[in-house]
């Protein structure tokens, strides 16, 4: 059980480690400081932190307002 959690742990860090190495390249990132966090994690949990972006304009109307001010721009 605990490789299991430490392997999700693992993975949750890569996962962020690249979001960061997006957004120092301009792109959007979902550090859990994000605006868009809890929309993310409300609506595009099961779409990798790659493609975020993409799966976040496609639930614009639903986003809140500071998440949804960062993507219609």
């Amino acid at each position: 059980m605990s490789r299991t959690i430490s392997t999700a742990v693992v993975a949750v860090l890569i996962g962020l480690a690249a979001a960061g190495i997006a957004d120092a390249k301009g792109g959007h990132s979902m550090h859990a400081t994000s605006p868009c966090a809890p929309d993310y994690k409300r609506l595009c949990s099961k779409t990798p932190v790659s493609q975020a972006a993409s799966c976040l304009k496609k639930h614009i109307s639903e986003l809140s307002p500071a998440c949804k001010a960062k993507y219609s721009k």
